[in-house]
């Protein structure tokens, strides 16, 4: 991957729960960050856009990143910061096709509502 391309600044958050509220018995949960990583971010075509609506998937862009033990660790229960707003990760990361050790792609969909805004 050239590292050239990688001119964007990403956030990968983990949540982290911390406890359980006592009046209504749900569990509270905090954003940390996991690591701040260089990223290619495109957004969808309109073509991709179009097919994304069809199968009724809210992927907003993509984001690649070096392969890493870090970065390995990424899954979809993560959410992604990327200037000023957050998105959820669609889907566990997808390796590059030829060594699968070169670079991760992230599909970033719309965030929750309270995440943003």
């Amino acid at each position: 991957m050239q590292i050239g391309k990688l001119k964007h600044r990403i956030t990968i958050q983990k949540e982290n729960v911390t406890g359980q509220d006592p009046k209504t018995g749900k569990q509270i949960s905090q954003w940390a960050d996991l690591t701040t990583l260089w990223a290619e971010v495109t957004d969808l075509s309109t073509k991709d856009q179009i097919a994304a609506k069809a199968a009724q998937s809210t992927i907003q862009a993509r984001a690649k990143i070096r392969y890493s033990q870090t970065a390995k660790q990424i899954t979809s229960s993560m959410r992604v910061k990327f200037e000023g707003y957050y998105y959820r990760i669609d889907g566990n990361p997808m390796a590059d096709p030829d060594s699968r050790r070169e670079y991760l792609t992230l599909n970033l969909a719309t965030g929750e509502n309270a995440w943003n805004p």
